[in-house]
């Protein structure tokens, strides 16, 4: 059984300590009708306890410490600044986080991206926070914000949702099905991770543009400029992520279905005019079904889908532009 453990970092010198815990999740259904008898979300708070609360939520490889994988947004003097907000973030359940997921490369049940914002519900009601300022959401973060936002309903302020749409486009749901499909495939521990690094190497291809790497690579040797890059990619992700956790959430992204409807809360949809996963013409239709409170904001970059880390300046604008809406200083 899950055991409740919280840990309070040393050093709370400017008021912005992060506190980290395991919430239990006893007999927690998911969607597909599975049961976790003795599920575990970990999750993290930093900042002050009585200051607004905002929830931050990353990529399917982002975890709780939103220190270290959104450094150019989250921390002091940035625009998600722990000494004035509280910043709750978790660990996704599937993944090769502290929250359950599959372990020793075994396979999970399917998680939803209504699992992952029921748990986060349960942590909130957990923690005793009845209001949330805003939810901050990138790419899977913003699926799982869109559904928190249904179910929090007024007790949201504000949705930011950068990078994403209320489905699956079929672009990204068929180039996530030829990155599993290796995975799928192997027999063998050893072909399974080699699989899973020419996973990563083939979504970061959708990660970027065809453009931005011809700016970057164009004249290089190939063994040293793009393909080296690639391996360097697809390494590093397998050194820290199982089989098991990317075939568990690229399935959570695919499956994703949000009624747009639902949502009450302000919203702010970022939308990348050359992010291939997520066309423009989704995203308006998305802030078109939201209704009246939603506003698409959009960014031009080479990046791509992408731009939510590489854009620095002009997502903290928006976000501090949002926040400061809706949470005067």
């Amino acid at each position: 059984m899950a055991a409740l453990q919280e840990h309070v970092d040393p050093g709370d010198t400017d008021g912005a300590a992060a506190r980290r815990g395991i919430l239990p999740l006893h007999d927690f259904r998911l969607a597909c009708g599975s049961l976790l008898a003795d599920g575990a979300l970990a999750w993290q708070s930093w900042g002050p306890q009585r200051a607004p609360v905002v929830v931050v939520l990353g990529g399917i490889s982002a975890g709780r410490d939103i220190g270290t994988w959104w450094t150019a947004q989250c921390g002091p003097a940035r625009a998600l600044d722990p000494r004035r907000f509280r910043l709750i973030s978790i660990d996704w359940l599937g993944g090769s986080g502290e929250s359950s997921g599959p372990r020793d490369d075994r396979e999970f049940p399917p998680v939803d991206s209504i699992d992952q914002a029921h748990a986060i519900l349960l942590l909130l009601n957990h923690l005793g926070i009845g209001r949330v300022d805003a939810v901050v959401g990138a790419s899977y973060g913003a699926c799982v914000g869109q559904c928190l936002a249904g179910l929090l309903g007024h007790r949201l302020g504000r949705l930011i949702a950068i990078g994403a749409a209320h489905r699956a486009s079929p672009w990204a749901l068929a180039l996530r099905t030829l990155q599993r499909a290796g995975i799928e495939s192997a027999t063998t521990k050893h072909g399974r991770r080699d699989a899973l690094v020419r996973a990563r190497q083939l979504a970061v291809l959708g990660y970027r543009t065809p453009g931005e790497l011809e700016d970057r690579f164009g004249e290089s040797d190939p063994s040293s400029g793009v393909l080296g890059w690639l391996v360097a990619h697809g390494e590093r992700f397998a050194s820290r992520f199982s089989a098991a956790s990317f075939l568990c959430l690229s399935r959570s992204l695919d499956h994703h279905l949000c009624e747009p409807e639902t949502i009450a809360a302000a919203t702010t949809v970022v939308a990348i005019d050359e992010d291939l996963l997520v066309p423009l013409a989704l995203a308006r239709e998305f802030v078109r079904r939201i209704g009246s409170h939603a506003e698409l904001v959009r960014i031009t970059s080479p990046f791509g889908h992408d731009a939510f880390l590489k854009e620095e300046g002009a997502i903290a604008t928006i976000i501090q532009s949002c926040l400061s809406a809706e949470i005067p200083a």
